[in-house]
């Protein structure tokens, strides 16, 4: 091997493990979620969704609704659950609501020096130029699930994913979603193997 073969297989090896850096520092989304006292989820076993979740504002079922049905669908599948109808009225409904959130920041590592005094003849303040190319526009989103109880109408469980948007999530959200649910549903508490039917 010459050389430079050698040199350029070394940069790849560099490039590659770059790459794997990158994708491992990208950060999952935050979750947070809360219980009612006293609440046993292993005394239900059915469940089906409510009728009209937020993201179907506009009167038909969206693509995203669609999503997250499955998602969720999936995780109360391993849990034990059983989907039903809602004419045969399952123990648990299932809500969920998506919020988006514009906010400015500044890059980091950003610093911001701006001074008053004497240059070019004149008074004047400086280094602000630096500071506003430094600043952008970030889009944070939100997924709610909540698990109520049908017959009290009363909220049994509760998880919320946060994350930024990026142009790849907004581009392709369907593996964000499933990676959402996914995240969230592994806080919710688990049956015992003699509860899963």
């Amino acid at each position: 091997m010459s050389t430079r073969d050698a040199s350029r297989l070394i940069r790849l090896f560099a490039l590659a493990g770059l790459g794997i850096l990158l994708s491992s520092c990208q950060t999952r989304p935050e979750i947070r979620t809360q219980a009612a006292p006293q609440a046993d989820l292993a005394s239900y076993h059915t469940y089906g969704f409510m009728p009209k979740p937020s993201t179907d504002s506009a009167g038909y079922k969206t693509i995203t609704t669609q999503s997250i049905e499955s998602a969720v669908s999936r995780e109360m599948r391993a849990r034990g659950y059983t989907l039903v109808p809602p004419s045969q009225q399952p123990d648990l409904l299932v809500n969920f609501a998506v919020k988006t959130h514009d906010k400015v920041e500044s890059r980091p590592g950003a610093t911001v020096g701006v001074g008053y005094g004497w240059g070019w003849g004149r008074w004047g303040w400086g280094g602000l130029g630096d500071y506003y190319n430094d600043i952008r526009t970030v889009t944070d989103g939100s997924l709610t699930i909540d698990v109520v109880d049908r017959e009290r109408n009363e909220a049994v469980w509760s998880g919320t994913a946060v994350g930024r948007l990026t142009k790849k999530v907004l581009d392709n959200p369907g593996p964000a979603v499933d990676e959402a649910v996914a995240d969230i549903f592994a806080h919710y508490p688990k049956k015992s193997a003699g509860e899963l039917h």
